[in-house]
């Protein structure tokens, strides 16, 4: 089985709390991210496509934090389902996340705590600013090593993560649709 790429809508909503992380992390080397673990996972048990280019910059401390902290997040049972209903409330409602891009996980869950309705709506489907978008981050870095997008040196996903996935199939597809990207 292979989970669908993120495009369109669905990328806007992940780069939220994801595509800083992820964006910033493709363009540095392995070494950048000392006491990590290469990221081989493949949660649908195809092989992984190949890497971004790894280039010779640093990556920086926070980014690197960030990163272990999304990729090491436990996502909730019911976490899919919440943020598939999250996420059409939010679009039924015509609320936007702001452009985080480059800005830390901590800048973020500010940011998203800032949106005049985000946070009513988060709350009536049991989130917090910091616990949508941790677990918003932390599918979109799940659900690319599932579909081998991330760089060579990147941190494995949470092992319950992975699990989670392979049990919930249909509530991944089911997520990816709310954003936007029905599966291929």
């Amino acid at each position: 089985m292979t989970f669908p790429r993120m495009t369109g809508l669905s990328a806007l909503l992940v780069s939220a709390a994801m595509l800083p992380l992820a964006a910033q992390a493709q363009t540095y080397p392995p070494s950048a991210y000392q006491g990590g673990v290469s990221s081989q996972t493949q949660i649908d048990g195809s092989a992984p496509l190949q890497g971004a280019p790894q280039q010779t910059q640093q990556v920086s401390p926070q980014v690197r934090a960030d990163t272990e902290r999304a990729m090491h997040y436990p996502l909730p049972p019911d976490f899919m389902t919440r943020a598939a209903a999250t996420i059409a409330e939010l679009q039924a409602r015509n609320i936007q996340p702001p452009n985080s891009r480059g800005t830390s996980l901590s800048e973020t869950i500010r940011q998203i705590s800032q949106v005049p309705g985000l946070a009513p709506v988060l709350q009536s489907h049991g989130f917090t600013p910091e616990s949508f978008v941790m677990g918003m981050t932390t599918f979109g870095m799940t659900l690319a090593a599932s579909n081998g997008q991330l760089p060579t040196g990147m941190p494995s996903p949470n092992p319950s993560n992975v699990a989670l996935f392979k049990a919930q199939p249909e509530q991944v597809t089911a997520l990816m649709q709310a954003m936007g990207n029905p599966p291929h």
